[in-house]
């Protein structure tokens, strides 16, 4: 294998496993995540749908990435979802000035601001692996189509 391609994988397993596991963390606190949903900000009419939609389409966006053929598709989703996520903090905090998650997957007391890196850093990590991945076929078309060959050649 390439670099490209190596380094395309690394990312796609680590968004894979990010996902899985926020979403079978939430799973396995499933009280404690419901009660959270139920009084965050701005979510209100929708915190019963969001509470089970939520960690149910992290596991199967996390499970897309074994799919190859539905990689770059997964990739784009995870940049939408965590892009989304930072405006839903970012509106929070700027409209209710009221923001708390009492708990993260992946550490004990998290900020916002951490919460917001974290997902800006996973969101350029997915823009990084579609630019490889787009380059690798935009690369691959421009070689075979601009040849400088007479047209009596063929």
């Amino acid at each position: 294998m390439n670099t490209r391609k190596i380094i395309i994988e690394v990312i796609c397993l680590i968004l894979m496993l990010h996902f899985f596991y926020e979403g079978v963390y939430k799973i396995a606190y499933w009280q404690n995540y419901a009660y959270w949903m139920k009084h965050a900000p701005l979510l209100k009419p929708v915190w019963q749908i969001f509470t089970y939609a939520i960690p149910v389409g992290e596991i199967l966006l996390a499970l897309s990435f074994l799919k190859p053929s539905f990689r770059v598709n997964a990739l784009y989703i995870s940049i939408a979802v965590l892009m989304v996520f930072v405006f839903w903090i970012m509106c929070g905090n700027l409209f209710t000035h009221r923001l708390f998650w009492p708990y993260h997957a992946l550490y004990e007391k998290s900020t916002w601001m951490q919460k917001m890196l974290i997902s800006i850093g996973l969101c350029w990590l997915a823009f990084a692996a579609v630019v490889l991945l787009k380059r690798h076929s935009i690369k691959g078309i421009a070689s075979n189509s601009l040849r400088n060959e007479p047209v009596s050649a063929h």
